[in-house]
């Protein structure tokens, strides 16, 4: 499966509400995404990715097949376990075929739990 980035996510969503003095701690997501394919029929799925001093884990959000050419609303509730050592979180999307061409119509993270602000989500429209 190929895989494309999308997104860097900013610090502001992943780091808020982080527990005081904690060297490791868990948060969950929100994560959504509107997808459009085009080219080949296949699999698609939504990932968020953490780079840290342990390497990279990826957890798949969502999933979905694609008949050749259709749009995807890919969303679910991801949980990370995070280190003080994050480098950076990104969300990519996985292609099973390297012909798939994709355009992101929208983006939505939020941190799961919290009351926040606007400005606290990554929302993007492409």
């Amino acid at each position: 499966m190929s895989e494309a980035f999308i997104a860097k996510v900013p610090e502001r969503i992943w780091a808020g509400g982080r527990p005081t003095r904690a060297r490791q701690w868990e948060a969950e997501f929100n994560v959504a995404s509107w997808v459009r394919v085009t080219g080949a029929r296949g699999r698609v799925e939504l990932r968020v990715c953490c780079l840290d001093e342990r390497g990279e884990q990826a957890v798949v959000v969502d999933c979905a097949e694609v008949q050749g050419e259709g749009s995807a609303l890919l969303s679910g509730v991801v949980k990370l376990r995070l280190s003080d050592s994050v480098e950076q979180i990104q969300v990519t999307l996985g292609l099973s075929d390297p012909s798939m061409r994709y355009v992101v119509e929208e983006l939505y993270m939020q941190r799961r739990g919290m009351a926040l602000d606007p400005q606290d989500k990554l929302i993007s429209n492409y």
